[in-house]
Protein backbone atom coordinates (compact mmCIF):
# COMPACT_ATOMS: atom_id res chain seq x y z
CA UNK A 1 0.00 0.00 0.00
CA UNK A 2 1.19 3.42 -1.07
CA UNK A 3 2.28 5.81 2.27
CA UNK A 4 0.78 9.24 2.37
CA UNK A 5 3.28 11.91 2.66
CA UNK A 6 2.77 14.24 5.95
CA UNK A 7 3.23 16.90 4.37
CA UNK A 8 0.04 16.21 1.84
CA UNK A 9 -2.11 15.33 4.60
CA UNK A 10 -0.63 18.62 6.49
CA UNK A 11 -1.37 20.53 3.61
CA UNK A 12 -5.04 19.25 3.11
CA UNK A 13 -5.64 19.71 6.90
CA UNK A 14 -4.97 23.05 6.01
CA UNK A 15 -6.86 23.57 2.91
CA UNK A 16 -9.87 22.28 4.93
CA UNK A 17 -9.76 24.63 7.78
CA UNK A 18 -9.65 27.90 5.63
CA UNK A 19 -12.74 26.43 4.14
CA UNK A 20 -14.67 24.89 7.52
CA UNK A 21 -15.54 29.26 8.36
CA UNK A 22 -19.45 29.79 7.61
CA UNK A 23 -18.85 32.84 5.68
CA UNK A 24 -15.52 31.59 3.83
CA UNK A 25 -17.83 28.73 2.68
CA UNK A 26 -20.87 30.95 1.26
CA UNK A 27 -18.28 32.69 -0.09
CA UNK A 28 -17.01 30.40 -1.84
CA UNK A 29 -20.32 28.39 -2.70
CA UNK A 30 -21.33 32.07 -4.18
CA UNK A 31 -18.56 32.23 -6.22
CA UNK A 32 -19.22 28.79 -7.89
CA UNK A 33 -21.64 30.40 -10.24
CA UNK A 34 -18.69 32.99 -11.35
CA UNK A 35 -16.33 35.87 -10.56
CA UNK A 36 -18.02 38.16 -8.30
CA UNK A 37 -17.72 41.53 -6.85
CA UNK A 38 -17.26 42.64 -2.91
CA UNK A 39 -20.50 44.57 -3.72
CA UNK A 40 -22.17 41.53 -4.88
CA UNK A 41 -20.90 39.19 -2.70
CA UNK A 42 -21.88 41.87 0.40
CA UNK A 43 -25.55 41.93 -1.29
CA UNK A 44 -25.83 38.13 -1.24
CA UNK A 45 -23.90 37.25 2.09
CA UNK A 46 -25.92 39.74 4.14
CA UNK A 47 -22.12 40.19 6.05
CA UNK A 48 -20.81 43.56 7.20
CA UNK A 49 -17.89 44.80 4.67
CA UNK A 50 -15.15 44.76 7.09
CA UNK A 51 -15.54 41.37 8.01
CA UNK A 52 -16.40 40.04 4.48
CA UNK A 53 -13.25 42.06 3.65
CA UNK A 54 -10.88 40.63 6.27
CA UNK A 55 -12.07 36.93 5.38
CA UNK A 56 -11.32 37.53 1.68
CA UNK A 57 -7.55 38.83 2.55
CA UNK A 58 -7.16 35.53 4.29
CA UNK A 59 -9.15 33.43 1.26
CA UNK A 60 -6.00 35.31 -1.10
CA UNK A 61 -3.37 34.44 1.25
CA UNK A 62 -4.69 31.09 1.39
CA UNK A 63 -4.98 30.48 -2.36
CA UNK A 64 -8.05 29.98 -2.27
CA UNK A 65 -9.49 32.90 -4.19
CA UNK A 66 -7.66 34.86 -6.83
CA UNK A 67 -8.54 38.52 -8.40
CA UNK A 68 -9.34 40.06 -11.25
CA UNK A 69 -9.49 43.92 -12.08
CA UNK A 70 -12.36 44.68 -14.40
CA UNK A 71 -12.63 48.59 -14.89
CA UNK A 72 -12.81 49.78 -11.79
CA UNK A 73 -14.18 46.89 -9.71
CA UNK A 74 -12.05 43.48 -8.58
CA UNK A 75 -13.83 40.97 -9.04
CA UNK A 76 -12.91 37.44 -6.82
CA UNK A 77 -13.22 33.83 -8.07
CA UNK A 78 -12.00 30.27 -6.86
CA UNK A 79 -8.28 29.65 -7.89
CA UNK A 80 -8.02 26.34 -8.22
CA UNK A 81 -10.72 24.47 -9.76
CA UNK A 82 -10.46 21.31 -7.66
CA UNK A 83 -11.72 23.98 -4.69
CA UNK A 84 -14.71 23.72 -6.55
CA UNK A 85 -15.34 20.51 -6.92
CA UNK A 86 -15.06 20.31 -3.23
CA UNK A 87 -17.43 23.11 -2.51
CA UNK A 88 -19.51 20.74 -4.75
CA UNK A 89 -19.18 17.82 -3.53
CA UNK A 90 -20.37 19.40 0.36
CA UNK A 91 -23.14 21.01 -1.62
CA UNK A 92 -24.40 17.48 -2.93
CA UNK A 93 -24.02 16.28 1.19
CA UNK A 94 -25.61 19.25 2.90
CA UNK A 95 -27.66 20.94 0.37
CA UNK A 96 -29.60 18.60 -1.59
CA UNK A 97 -32.49 19.56 -4.14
Amino acid sequence: MNQIAKENVLAASEGLKAVAHELRLTVLCHLLQGPMTVSELLEITGAEQTNLSKHLSKMRLLGLVETEKQGNFVQYRIANPHWGDVINALKKIYCPD
